[in-house]
């Protein structure tokens, strides 16, 4: 299975925080297309399960050397 980016899962966990305090209806359509793109980046059905997975992706260390980046033989 292809794991995403730490860095991309960061940047949507942030922008999920922030559009979910607002109350406008751009703030709604744009929170729905965050929530959607979690859900289909930690294959979630539901947005509770999606933020949990998220929190747990986001905590993986980016590798450092080229050697890390390589796939378990």
């Amino acid at each position: 299975m292809l794991m995403p980016s730490p860095i991309v899962v960061r940047s949507l966990l942030a922008r999920y925080a922030s559009l979910a305090g607002r109350d406008s209806a751009t703030a709604r359509q744009e929170l729905e297309q965050v929530s959607y793109t979690l859900c289909v980046t930690t294959a979630t059905t539901t947005i509770e399960d999606a933020l949990a997975a998220a929190a747990i992706m986001a905590e993986r260390e980016l590798p450092t050397t080229r050697q890390e980046m390589r796939p378990a033989a």
